[in-house]
Protein backbone atom coordinates (compact mmCIF):
# COMPACT_ATOMS: atom_id res chain seq x y z
CA UNK A 1 0.00 0.00 0.00
CA UNK A 2 2.49 2.36 0.75
CA UNK A 3 4.46 1.79 -2.51
CA UNK A 4 1.59 3.43 -4.16
CA UNK A 5 1.58 6.57 -5.40
CA UNK A 6 -2.20 8.21 -5.43
CA UNK A 7 -2.53 11.28 -7.64
CA UNK A 8 -4.20 14.63 -7.24
CA UNK A 9 -7.58 13.90 -7.10
CA UNK A 10 -7.27 10.31 -5.43
CA UNK A 11 -5.55 12.41 -2.54
CA UNK A 12 -8.38 14.51 -2.35
CA UNK A 13 -10.84 11.73 -2.44
CA UNK A 14 -8.61 10.38 0.90
CA UNK A 15 -8.82 13.65 2.77
CA UNK A 16 -12.40 13.04 2.62
CA UNK A 17 -12.16 9.59 3.86
CA UNK A 18 -10.05 10.42 6.47
CA UNK A 19 -12.27 12.93 7.82
CA UNK A 20 -15.40 10.11 7.29
CA UNK A 21 -12.90 7.77 9.48
CA UNK A 22 -12.64 10.58 12.33
CA UNK A 23 -16.31 11.75 12.63
CA UNK A 24 -18.03 8.21 11.52
CA UNK A 25 -20.34 10.20 9.90
CA UNK A 26 -20.94 11.76 6.28
CA UNK A 27 -22.94 14.85 6.98
CA UNK A 28 -20.67 15.69 9.75
CA UNK A 29 -17.43 15.32 7.75
CA UNK A 30 -18.69 17.51 4.84
CA UNK A 31 -19.69 19.84 7.56
CA UNK A 32 -16.13 20.15 8.68
CA UNK A 33 -14.72 20.26 5.32
CA UNK A 34 -16.71 23.23 4.34
CA UNK A 35 -18.31 21.13 1.42
CA UNK A 36 -21.06 19.31 0.19
CA UNK A 37 -22.72 15.82 1.41
CA UNK A 38 -23.08 14.80 -2.17
CA UNK A 39 -19.54 15.41 -2.42
CA UNK A 40 -18.44 13.80 0.51
CA UNK A 41 -20.68 10.72 -0.73
CA UNK A 42 -19.32 10.92 -4.34
CA UNK A 43 -15.79 10.75 -3.01
CA UNK A 44 -16.64 7.16 -0.85
CA UNK A 45 -18.59 6.29 -3.54
CA UNK A 46 -14.90 6.11 -5.75
CA UNK A 47 -12.45 5.17 -3.38
CA UNK A 48 -15.17 1.74 -2.56
CA UNK A 49 -14.95 1.11 -6.50
CA UNK A 50 -10.85 1.89 -6.50
CA UNK A 51 -10.27 -0.13 -3.83
CA UNK A 52 -12.72 -2.84 -4.31
CA UNK A 53 -14.01 -2.82 -0.42
CA UNK A 54 -17.36 -1.20 0.63
CA UNK A 55 -15.09 0.46 3.49
CA UNK A 56 -17.84 1.41 5.87
CA UNK A 57 -20.78 0.18 6.92
CA UNK A 58 -23.82 1.91 8.28
CA UNK A 59 -25.06 1.01 11.49
CA UNK A 60 -27.80 3.75 12.46
CA UNK A 61 -26.29 7.19 12.28
CA UNK A 62 -22.45 5.88 12.37
CA UNK A 63 -20.55 4.63 9.50
CA UNK A 64 -18.26 1.71 10.92
CA UNK A 65 -15.05 1.23 8.81
CA UNK A 66 -14.17 -2.03 7.52
CA UNK A 67 -11.11 -3.68 8.65
CA UNK A 68 -9.29 -2.54 5.21
CA UNK A 69 -10.90 1.07 5.76
CA UNK A 70 -8.81 0.79 9.00
CA UNK A 71 -5.26 -0.47 7.40
CA UNK A 72 -5.94 2.18 4.28
CA UNK A 73 -6.50 5.01 7.12
CA UNK A 74 -2.67 4.00 8.94
CA UNK A 75 -1.04 3.78 5.82
CA UNK A 76 -2.54 7.51 4.19
CA UNK A 77 -1.61 9.74 7.39
CA UNK A 78 1.56 10.79 5.45
CA UNK A 79 0.05 11.44 2.61
CA UNK A 80 -3.07 13.54 3.97
CA UNK A 81 -1.15 15.36 6.78
CA UNK A 82 1.99 16.27 4.56
CA UNK A 83 0.19 17.38 1.20
CA UNK A 84 -1.39 21.17 0.56
CA UNK A 85 -4.74 20.47 0.68
CA UNK A 86 -6.24 21.84 -2.54
CA UNK A 87 -9.55 23.69 -2.09
CA UNK A 88 -12.26 20.85 -3.10
CA UNK A 89 -15.28 21.97 -5.01
CA UNK A 90 -18.55 22.54 -3.63
CA UNK A 91 -21.52 24.20 -4.20
CA UNK A 92 -21.31 27.52 -2.13
CA UNK A 93 -23.54 27.70 1.12
CA UNK A 94 -25.63 30.46 2.65
CA UNK A 95 -24.28 32.11 5.40
CA UNK A 96 -24.84 30.02 8.24
CA UNK A 97 -26.44 32.98 10.29
CA UNK A 98 -29.55 32.28 8.09
CA UNK A 99 -32.21 30.04 8.71
CA UNK A 100 -33.10 29.21 5.08
CA UNK A 101 -36.17 27.59 3.76
CA UNK A 102 -37.36 26.65 0.20
CA UNK A 103 -40.90 26.44 -0.92
CA UNK A 104 -43.66 27.80 -2.87
CA UNK A 105 -44.12 31.52 -2.32
CA UNK A 106 -47.80 31.06 -1.04
CA UNK A 107 -46.63 28.66 1.18
CA UNK A 108 -43.69 31.24 2.42
CA UNK A 109 -46.91 33.54 3.13
CA UNK A 110 -47.84 30.91 6.05
CA UNK A 111 -44.49 29.76 6.86
CA UNK A 112 -42.80 32.79 7.64
CA UNK A 113 -45.09 34.22 10.19
CA UNK A 114 -45.44 30.64 12.08
CA UNK A 115 -41.33 30.64 11.98
CA UNK A 116 -40.74 34.27 13.50
CA UNK A 117 -43.30 33.65 16.08
CA UNK A 118 -42.09 30.28 17.06
CA UNK A 119 -39.12 31.97 18.14
CA UNK A 120 -40.14 34.08 20.61
CA UNK A 121 -38.36 32.53 23.21
CA UNK A 122 -35.09 32.31 21.50
CA UNK A 123 -33.29 35.03 20.11
CA UNK A 124 -34.38 35.82 16.56
CA UNK A 125 -32.81 34.16 13.68
CA UNK A 126 -32.73 36.10 10.67
CA UNK A 127 -35.51 33.97 8.18
CA UNK A 128 -34.67 33.55 3.97
CA UNK A 129 -36.98 32.50 1.47
CA UNK A 130 -36.00 30.93 -1.89
CA UNK A 131 -37.84 29.51 -4.33
CA UNK A 132 -38.14 25.71 -5.42
CA UNK A 133 -36.24 23.79 -8.15
CA UNK A 134 -38.41 21.59 -10.28
CA UNK A 135 -37.60 18.01 -10.34
CA UNK A 136 -37.18 15.98 -6.60
CA UNK A 137 -33.14 15.53 -6.98
CA UNK A 138 -33.14 19.11 -7.02
CA UNK A 139 -34.71 20.11 -3.79
CA UNK A 140 -32.71 16.75 -2.53
CA UNK A 141 -29.35 18.22 -3.71
CA UNK A 142 -30.54 21.52 -1.63
CA UNK A 143 -30.63 20.03 1.31
CA UNK A 144 -27.39 17.84 0.80
CA UNK A 145 -25.40 20.63 -0.25
CA UNK A 146 -26.23 22.70 2.88
CA UNK A 147 -28.10 25.52 0.57
CA UNK A 148 -31.19 25.37 2.38
CA UNK A 149 -32.07 24.01 6.10
CA UNK A 150 -35.62 22.91 5.28
CA UNK A 151 -37.71 21.95 2.13
CA UNK A 152 -41.25 22.35 2.67
CA UNK A 153 -43.21 20.83 -0.51
CA UNK A 154 -46.33 18.71 -1.79
CA UNK A 155 -44.32 15.17 -1.28
CA UNK A 156 -41.52 13.86 1.19
CA UNK A 157 -38.35 13.70 -0.49
CA UNK A 158 -36.49 9.74 -0.07
CA UNK A 159 -33.57 10.06 0.75
CA UNK A 160 -31.38 8.02 3.74
CA UNK A 161 -30.13 11.14 4.88
CA UNK A 162 -33.09 13.73 5.21
CA UNK A 163 -36.16 13.51 7.65
CA UNK A 164 -39.44 14.12 6.13
CA UNK A 165 -42.89 14.27 8.04
CA UNK A 166 -46.29 14.62 7.21
CA UNK A 167 -47.01 18.61 8.75
CA UNK A 168 -51.06 19.25 7.25
CA UNK A 169 -53.61 19.21 4.50
CA UNK A 170 -54.52 21.86 2.64
CA UNK A 171 -58.30 23.33 2.65
CA UNK A 172 -58.95 24.35 -1.11
CA UNK A 173 -62.58 26.68 -1.95
CA UNK A 174 -63.66 27.38 -5.69
CA UNK A 175 -63.60 31.13 -6.27
CA UNK A 176 -65.48 33.68 -8.12
CA UNK A 177 -66.29 37.43 -8.70
CA UNK A 178 -68.86 38.96 -6.63
CA UNK A 179 -70.84 40.02 -9.77
CA UNK A 180 -70.42 36.69 -11.24
CA UNK A 181 -73.74 36.83 -14.01
CA UNK A 182 -74.48 33.01 -13.02
CA UNK A 183 -72.73 31.81 -9.73
CA UNK A 184 -74.50 32.95 -6.69
CA UNK A 185 -73.74 31.39 -3.53
CA UNK A 186 -73.07 27.43 -4.44
CA UNK A 187 -71.78 25.73 -7.63
CA UNK A 188 -72.91 21.81 -8.97
CA UNK A 189 -70.05 20.06 -10.76
CA UNK A 190 -71.63 20.21 -13.75
CA UNK A 191 -71.67 24.49 -13.57
CA UNK A 192 -67.98 23.43 -12.84
CA UNK A 193 -66.81 21.39 -15.80
CA UNK A 194 -68.99 23.83 -18.09
CA UNK A 195 -67.51 27.31 -16.33
CA UNK A 196 -64.07 28.92 -17.74
CA UNK A 197 -60.91 28.37 -15.08
CA UNK A 198 -58.29 30.27 -14.23
CA UNK A 199 -55.39 27.83 -12.73
CA UNK A 200 -52.49 27.51 -10.83
CA UNK A 201 -49.17 26.16 -12.34
CA UNK A 202 -46.73 25.60 -9.58
CA UNK A 203 -43.14 27.67 -9.47
CA UNK A 204 -41.72 24.60 -9.22
CA UNK A 205 -43.23 22.98 -12.23
CA UNK A 206 -45.26 20.29 -10.68
CA UNK A 207 -48.81 20.73 -11.32
CA UNK A 208 -50.80 20.42 -7.97
CA UNK A 209 -54.54 21.55 -9.50
CA UNK A 210 -56.63 19.47 -11.92
CA UNK A 211 -58.94 22.24 -12.19
CA UNK A 212 -61.22 20.98 -14.74
CA UNK A 213 -62.39 17.59 -16.58
CA UNK A 214 -62.80 19.25 -19.70
CA UNK A 215 -59.44 20.89 -20.54
CA UNK A 216 -61.19 23.24 -23.07
CA UNK A 217 -62.60 25.61 -19.65
CA UNK A 218 -58.94 26.49 -18.74
CA UNK A 219 -57.92 29.84 -20.31
CA UNK A 220 -55.64 31.22 -18.01
CA UNK A 221 -52.78 30.14 -15.97
CA UNK A 222 -50.08 31.45 -13.74
CA UNK A 223 -47.48 30.62 -10.67
CA UNK A 224 -49.35 33.30 -8.62
CA UNK A 225 -52.37 32.93 -6.87
CA UNK A 226 -52.80 36.92 -6.88
CA UNK A 227 -52.81 37.10 -10.85
CA UNK A 228 -55.40 34.43 -10.84
CA UNK A 229 -57.52 36.02 -8.05
CA UNK A 230 -57.26 39.41 -10.04
CA UNK A 231 -58.11 37.96 -13.46
CA UNK A 232 -61.10 36.32 -11.62
CA UNK A 233 -62.36 40.06 -10.09
CA UNK A 234 -62.58 41.06 -13.10
CA UNK A 235 -64.08 37.86 -15.94
CA UNK A 236 -66.16 35.54 -15.13
CA UNK A 237 -63.83 32.86 -14.90
CA UNK A 238 -63.52 30.40 -11.78
CA UNK A 239 -60.19 29.27 -9.63
CA UNK A 240 -59.82 26.85 -7.25
CA UNK A 241 -57.21 28.56 -4.09
CA UNK A 242 -56.09 27.05 -1.01
CA UNK A 243 -58.31 28.48 2.03
CA UNK A 244 -55.43 30.64 3.71
CA UNK A 245 -54.69 31.97 0.68
CA UNK A 246 -58.52 33.16 0.14
CA UNK A 247 -59.02 34.13 3.96
CA UNK A 248 -55.82 36.45 3.75
CA UNK A 249 -56.95 38.20 0.45
CA UNK A 250 -60.75 38.08 -0.28
CA UNK A 251 -60.89 41.23 1.44
CA UNK A 252 -58.55 42.41 -1.45
CA UNK A 253 -60.43 41.26 -4.31
CA UNK A 254 -64.38 41.51 -5.42
CA UNK A 255 -64.13 37.76 -5.26
CA UNK A 256 -66.28 35.35 -3.23
CA UNK A 257 -65.83 31.83 -2.05
CA UNK A 258 -68.88 28.73 -3.51
CA UNK A 259 -70.22 26.55 -1.21
CA UNK A 260 -70.15 23.03 -3.42
CA UNK A 261 -71.06 19.26 -2.43
CA UNK A 262 -68.23 17.24 -4.80
CA UNK A 263 -64.74 16.54 -4.38
CA UNK A 264 -62.27 18.55 -6.04
CA UNK A 265 -59.43 17.19 -8.43
CA UNK A 266 -56.42 18.73 -6.45
CA UNK A 267 -53.92 15.89 -6.28
CA UNK A 268 -51.48 16.90 -3.73
CA UNK A 269 -53.13 18.44 -0.29
CA UNK A 270 -50.67 16.91 2.33
CA UNK A 271 -47.52 19.49 3.08
CA UNK A 272 -44.49 17.91 4.23
CA UNK A 273 -41.09 19.26 6.16
CA UNK A 274 -37.72 17.69 4.78
CA UNK A 275 -34.34 18.73 6.57
CA UNK A 276 -30.60 16.75 7.18
CA UNK A 277 -30.62 14.33 10.25
CA UNK A 278 -27.73 14.34 10.81
CA UNK A 279 -26.60 18.17 10.26
CA UNK A 280 -24.55 20.12 11.96
CA UNK A 281 -26.62 23.26 13.18
CA UNK A 282 -26.93 25.69 15.84
CA UNK A 283 -29.02 24.76 18.56
CA UNK A 284 -31.93 27.84 17.42
CA UNK A 285 -32.29 25.99 14.11
CA UNK A 286 -32.50 22.53 15.55
CA UNK A 287 -34.94 24.59 18.09
CA UNK A 288 -37.18 26.03 15.22
CA UNK A 289 -37.03 22.58 12.99
CA UNK A 290 -38.68 20.89 16.31
CA UNK A 291 -41.27 23.97 16.36
CA UNK A 292 -41.97 23.90 12.67
CA UNK A 293 -42.68 20.03 12.75
CA UNK A 294 -45.56 20.90 15.27
CA UNK A 295 -47.44 23.21 12.79
CA UNK A 296 -50.72 22.50 11.59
Amino acid sequence: MSALKPGKAEIERLRIFDRVMNTQNLSHAATSLNISYSTVSMAIRKLRILYNDVLFIQDGKTMVPTAFAIMLHSEIQGWVHNTQPDNISSDEAPDNNFFVFACEPHIAAIITPLAYLSMHDMATLPLAHTTLPSTAQSKTDLLLNNEVDVILDYAPLQHDAIFSKRLFNEDYVIVCSNDHPRLLQSITYKEFCQEKHAVQKLASGSDNQRNSDNPYCVVFSSNYFLDLLAIVEVSEFICVVPLNIYLKLHVAFNIKSLSYNFKLNVKNTSLYINYLKDSIRSPEKTSLLKKMEKMH
